[in-house]
């Protein structure tokens, strides 16, 4: 049920992009808030309903706190990752984004659509209902199928998919490991600001 409003919202949303003209920013920003809506529906009227993503009311302070550490520690060995791959003499960005990034002529909806609002409804749908969906069968299948179809998803994006791979493995492993969405949210939402902020900056 989830995924077939999900793949309602997105039809509607490139339909209405292409065929309407509709800013694309904000198209996505709309479908995205949609496709929140809705799963939060489908989440609320499940069985064990916020319990089983860790996001009910008892969970949000701990989620915060592991996601915040999760967080930091992400970004540290990235940033380890980046200055030794610079000293090899290997630029990543270029790998990750080959061509000069793209101008947005509206960086404050784009911070709030790719840094804030995609990465809530990326994660609900990724690794609180695929993953949760897929780990009857096992961590490890339910790592290799969301990361591979979170990595598909994401293919359009120009560049290599490094930070969707990555992003994947990480997200999914920090559910796994702490039992609570928030962490996997925080981390996407504080890597997905921290990656426009850089390409902004460069």
């Amino acid at each position: 049920m989830a995924t077939v409003g999900v793949i309602a919202i997105e039809g509607l949303a490139r339909w209405a992009i292409a065929r309407k003209g509709v800013d694309p920013l904000a198209g996505v920003g709309v479908a995205r808030l949609m496709d929140i809506a809705w799963m939060v529906l489908i989440i609320s009227r499940s069985p064990r309903g916020w319990s089983r993503t860790g996001l009910a009311a008892a969970g949000w302070a701990p989620g915060l706190i592991k996601g915040l550490i999760w967080s930091a520690g992400f970004g540290i060995v990235t940033a380890i990752g980046y200055v030794l791959l610079h000293i090899a003499g290997f630029d990543p960005l270029r790998a990750i984004r080959p061509g000069p990034p793209p101008l947005f002529p509206q960086p404050a909806l784009l911070f709030l659509v790719g840094g804030f609002i995609a990465p809530i409804a990326e994660e609900l749908y990724f690794r609180g209902l695929m993953y949760g969906y897929c780990r009857r069968w096992g961590f490890w299948p339910a790592l290799f199928l969301s990361t591979l179809i979170f990595t598909l998803l994401h293919g359009s994006a120009p560049g290599a998919p490094i930070p969707q791979l990555v992003g994947g493995l990480v997200f999914a492993t920090a559910y796994e490991i702490e039992k609570s969405l928030l962490v996997p949210i925080l981390i996407h939402i504080l890597g997905n600001t921290a990656i426009f902020s850089i390409t902004s900056w460069l």
